[in-house]
């Protein structure tokens, strides 16, 4: 499970050649309006792209929006994931899907997938954990990757 654009930071992206993590994603996700609920595996926390100096400000932003009131942060630990993921996918509001590939971003509005996929994520949702649990893994990846990078210069 990847971690999904909506989370990206600018220094992420830009690091992942990608130009869409910008204002767009961040003011959605800082929408207090809205619900958000967002599930990661423990790997997406370890894996980054470029040399990893992106990493540390993405994990911090990950602390500070896991603690606002209306997202919901889970981490799936690298065991307990339900199923292996084939690609990472974002649910909108029972409407819309889109799915994430190599290629390009697929939406999906067919009933039928949107509750596909619904049932997919109620999965990796009962397997992961939130709250201070799921802070204190980020956090522990950030630990590690401050160990790592430091070992490397």
């Amino acid at each position: 499970m990847v971690l999904p654009r909506l989370l990206w930071t600018s220094g992420f992206a830009a690091a992942a050649e990608s130009g869409d993590g910008g204002d767009v994603w961040a003011s959605l996700l800082r929408d207090e309006g809205r619900r958000v609920v967002v599930v990661v595996g423990e790997a997406a926390l370890r894996t980054w792209p470029g040399s990893g100096e992106c990493m540390a400000g993405q994990l911090a932003y990950l602390v500070e929006a896991s603690a606002w009131s209306h997202v919901r942060f889970g981490v799936v630990l690298g065991g307990a994931a339900p199923r292996v993921p084939l690609h990472g996918f974002t649910v909108y509001d029972h409407a819309a899907v889109t799915v994430e590939t190599f290629t390009r971003e697929l939406t999906l509005t067919d009933a039928g997938e949107v509750a596909s996929y619904e049932a997919i994520f109620a999965e990796y949702e009962r397997a992961a954990v939130f709250g201070g649990q799921a802070r204190a893994l980020v956090e522990k990846a950030a630990d590690d990757l401050r160990d790592a990078l430091g070992s490397i210069h």
